[in-house]
C-alpha cells in the first residue's frame, strides 16, 4: 500500500471517529436535557395514581370531588414564566398549579384558618413538594389571607358552576394589585410611585 493511500485511509478513519463522537455527545446532551422533564412527568403520574381525586372530575355524576391539605403560593420570580397550559404566569390573576386537575378547570379553595374562599383556574402543574396539594398565585393567596403565613390548611373542591360563573361576572378573575403591592412593600420590595413630569415655568421679564 502506497504512502498516499495509507494517509487517505487514516484521514477517513479519523473523520469517522470524530463523527461518531459528536453523535454520541449530541445524544448525551439530549438525554440530559430531557431527564428533568421526564422525572417531573413521572412524579406527577405517580401522584395521579396515588390520589386521582381530580384526574377525572366527571367520573361520578353529581359528585363534587374534594381534598384537604396544605397549600402554598408562588409569584415574584415566576411572574411571566410559561405555565404548563402554555400561557404566561401572572401573579395578579386568580390561578393555581395542581398535579392532577384538568388544565382550565375551576377549583374552589377555602382556607381552614380564615374561612375565606377563592375560585381559581388551574393553568399549571405542581406543587412538587409531597406535603402540598396546591400552589396558589399570589393574588389568590391574598384573597384567602395566606400571604404572610406562606402556607395554609385548605379544602380544595370542584367549583360549582354557579360559583365559577359568579366569579367571572364580578370580575374576580383579576385582583386589585393594592394588596399585593402592600405586601411586597412591607417585605422590602420598593414600588416606585408615579411621578408627574416637571413643567418649566417661563421666566417673567419686567
Amino acid at each position: 500500500m502506497s504512502a498516499l493511500r495509507r494517509a487517505l485511509l487514516g484521514s477517513v478513519f479519523m473523520m469517522a471517529t470524530m463523527a461518531s463522537a459528536v453523535s454520541a455527545y449530541a445524544a448525551e446532551g439530549e438525554a440530559s436535557g430531557t431527564s428533568w422533564a421526564d422525572s417531573v412527568q413521572r412524579a406527577l403520574a405517580a401522584r395521579e395514581q396515588a390520589d386521582p381525586t381530580f384526574a377525572n372530575p366527571q367520573a361520578k355524576p353529581g359528585h363534587r370531588a374534594s381534598q384537604k391539605g396544605m397549600a402554598s403560593w408562588y409569584g415574584g420570580r415566576f411572574n411571566h414564566r410559561r405555565t404548563s397550559s402554555g400561557s404566561a404566569f401572572d401573579k395578579l390573576h386568580l390561578t393555581a398549579a395542581h398535579p392532577t386537575a384538568p388544565l382550565g378547570s375551576k377549583l374552589l379553595v377555602t382556607s381552614e384558618e380564615t374561612g375565606r374562599s377563592v375560585v381559581v383556574t388551574v393553568n399549571d402543574r405542581g406543587p412538587y413538594s409531597h406535603n402540598r396539594i396546591i400552589d396558589l398565585s399570589q393574588a389568590a393567596a391574598a384573597r384567602i389571607g395566606m400571604l404572610n403565613t406562606g402556607v395554609a390548611h385548605v379544602k380544595v373542591e370542584q367549583a360549582p358552576i354557579e360559583v365559577a360563573m359568579a366569579s367571572q361576572d364580578d370580575g374576580a378573575e383579576s385582583l386589585d394589585s393594592s394588596s399585593v403591592m402592600q405586601f411586597e412593600a412591607a417585605k422590602g420590595h420598593h414600588v416606585r410611585p408615579l411621578q408627574r413630569p416637571r413643567v418649566k415655568r417661563a421666566a417673567h421679564h419686567r
